[in-house]
């Protein structure tokens, strides 16, 4: 066989490299006799004629998107397609012929592109993209990666699939590149390190640029410990101005993405918008505490890209969440790339308009971005070709002549690559526990998202009091169980109803659940962001029972347990500032030290009452305390793989 890369190339990598339209025409046309007349010619080129009088030519060793071709379309035209397709289809007929019975349609076996030669390939890399790979490696990234018949690698701003075994040409990159990028490089060097491990670490190491940057973190802390952000964005401008430097300086990307959020929620307490809140202030506090104590390139984000433009592209909806922010609401949408499973989310917030009734029913209605409303878009898919992603998965989409942003429907249900589509339970419970805390990892505003097929409904429950719908499924074949929890929303009042009408059937049996997974008491517990029947189910922006529906009371606020009642009082430090906080201090510490104590927190007890006693030099025991808080917040229990 003369093109064994062609024969490799699979329906699903043929639509990476062009598209399902062009696919989808090339395969209907070949198969109704339509398709080009082949020629081999002697030197191993493949030359396609076809009907209309257009000529392809894709010589020896090139991958399609390189052939030549007659029509004035660049990049992989309907021709190209065609070629392939074509040869496909004769080298299956002619293998079929060979055997005397029907062609055997067995998957690829999978194989390992760390044996690809990486060295050739970085040695024909563009001045550009070379200079990218030495910054890449320089500052040290960390790749996960999909072993199998189409083995993938995940950067923290870019996915590259490699869609032929042994064939470096048809690496594919989601980046604007589309292939031959320092990405495809880096993806190489990862598979050829890891050994079959589905992680590794590659460059970096250098830890001296954590020094000034935890200086500038450790000031600023300290002013907002010793004025509050009552005193305004002015009086920690000077500090976050020189945060926001020092990362520029050192390419510190995850450190600029915690500094933007803190910024703004230090503008949001000014400005008295409800999005402000004294635990979010104190998680990012305390992150940015976390990453530059580390001081590693992964934590600090050394060398990421801030932004990285994206090729054409098909983004799909994995589902919507609607969250109330004081009197507004924060819409989010989780995005999937068809082709690398790589997610994104599409984000805005709403400001409160009218009386709440009316806002709440009317956020479905919203728009996102010109052209994109809520309702269509946490129900359907993108397409993009002015996409770029942002190193937190935050998805920005652009304008420009050449480029637009179309939204089409979406079917039910989907077919997704790993590890976004999951089959097994344990595998994700053994990958949430190796994982680095939420502080220290790569930032996400997808995190732990997946999508599951339901292969039996176990049952479900609500829990008036704690206002919480719960229920529990079993993945087909031994995939293990998966638990399904969410917690009512005033942003959207309906979705638990239509969670519960889901389950029992209302639109069809349940096959596929998207949403965000945590392990709690050692079980895998989802939050339903959509549901797959015969139906596309959006809770949020659903209602079962259409405008005036059951609107579920909000729940009453419980009682703080000892930790939460401590981590709120470092939260208030932060807010008020040491000379307002040292009555509450005064009054409430021993107290709340006490019921520490009392609940076997001896430890936070003791790092809680080292803080309130340390006087005005606060800011070493507050670090202490408040990452020991965020250590006890990761802390998930042991894994029942049983489940």
């Amino acid at each position: 066989m003369a093109r064994p890369d062609l024969v490799a190339l699979t329906e699903d990598g043929l639509i990476q490299l062009a598209n399902a339209g062009l696919v989808k025409r090339a395969l209907r046309e070949v198969a109704a006799g339509q398709g080009p007349t082949l020629t081999d010619e002697p030197d191993g080129t493949i030359e396609a004629r076809f009907p209309d009088g257009t000529v392809t030519r894709l010589p020896p060793g090139r991958p399609p998107g390189e052939a030549a071709c007659t029509c004035p379309a660049s990049g992989m035209c309907r021709h190209r397609v065609a070629l392939v397709v074509a040869y496909r289809a004769e080298a299956v007929s002619s293998a079929a012929g060979e055997s005397g019975g029907a062609p055997e349609t067995a998957p690829n076996a999978a194989w390992d592109p760390g044996t690809l030669d990486g060295a050739g390939f970085e040695a024909g890399l563009g001045i550009s993209a070379a200079a990218e790979l030495k910054r890449l490696l320089a500052s040290g990234l960390t790749v996960g990666l999909e072993h199998g018949p189409v083995p993938a690698a995940r950067l923290p701003t870019a996915s590259v699939r490699f869609l032929v075994p042994d064939a470096v040409g048809y690496a594919a990159c989601d980046c604007a590149a589309g292939g031959g990028c320092a990405h495809v490089a880096v993806a190489i060097r990862a598979f050829r390190a890891a050994s079959g491990a589905a992680e590794v670490r590659l460059g970096g190491g250098d830890a001296e640029a954590a020094e000034d940057l935890a200086a500038a973190v450790d000031g600023l802390v300290g002013g907002l410990l010793e004025a509050g952000t009552v005193a305004g964005p002015e009086a920690h401008g000077a500090a976050l101005d020189g945060l926001r430097r020092a990362a520029q300086a050192r390419g510190a990307t995850q450190i600029l993405l915690a500094e933007a959020e803190l910024r703004a929620q230090l503008a949001a307490y000014a400005e008295r918008d409800a999005a402000y809140d004294e635990g979010a202030v104190l998680a990012l506090a305390t992150e940015l505490l976390a990453r530059t104590r580390v001081g590693e390139a992964s934590a600090l984000g050394l060398g990421q890209p801030y932004e990285t433009a994206m090729a054409k592209t098909r983004l799909v909806s994995l589902g919507a969440r609607l969250v109330a922010r004081g009197r507004g609401a924060v819409a989010r949408v989780a995005l999937a790339d068809t082709d690398t499973g790589a997610t994104l989310a599409l984000e805005r917030g709403f400001a409160p308009t009218g009386d709440e009734a009316g806002f709440v029913a009317g956020l479905p209605g919203r728009v996102l971005l010109p052209g994109l409303p809520l309702a269509g878009t946490g129900r359907g898919q993108i397409l993009t070709s002015v996409a770029r992603r942002r190193a937190d998965g935050l998805l920005v989409l652009g304008s420009g002549a050449r480029g637009r942003t179309a939204l089409l429907p979406r079917d039910a249900v989907l077919r997704l690559p790993a590890p976004l589509a999951v089959s097994e339970a344990r595998t994700v419970l053994h990958r949430l526990t190796e994982r680095a805390p939420g502080f220290l990892r790569p930032r996400d505003r997808l995190d732990a998202f997946h999508l599951f097929e339901v292969g039996a409904i176990l049952g479900q429950a609500w829990s008036p009091g704690a206002q919480l719908w719960q229920a529990a499924v079993d993945l087909p074949g031994d995939g293990g169980r998966l638990h399904l929890a969410r917690g009512y929303d005033r942003a959207a009042p309906g979705a638990l109803d239509t969670l519960g009408a889901a389950l029992e059937g209302r639109w069809g049996a349940v096959r596929q659940v998207a949403g965000p997974v945590r392990i709690e008491a050692g079980m895998l517990v989802c939050e339903p962001w959509s549901v797959g029947t015969e139906r596309l189910v959006v809770p949020d922006l659903d209602d079962p029972d259409g405008p005036g529906g059951p609107l579920l009371p909000a729940p009453a606020a419980g009682a703080r347990g000892a930790v939460e009642e401590a981590e709120a009082l470092l939260a208030g430090a932060l807010h008020a500032g040491r000379r307002a906080f040292a009555p509450v201090a005064a009054s409430s510490g021993p107290r709340s030290a006490a019921r520490l104590r009392q609940s076997g927190h001896a430890a936070t007890a003791a790092r809680l009452a080292a803080f309130l006693a340390a006087g005005p030099d606060t800011g070493a025991t507050f670090a202490r305390a408040a990452l020991w808080f965020a250590m006890i917040r990761e802390d998930a229990g042991p894994i029942d793989t049983a489940a």
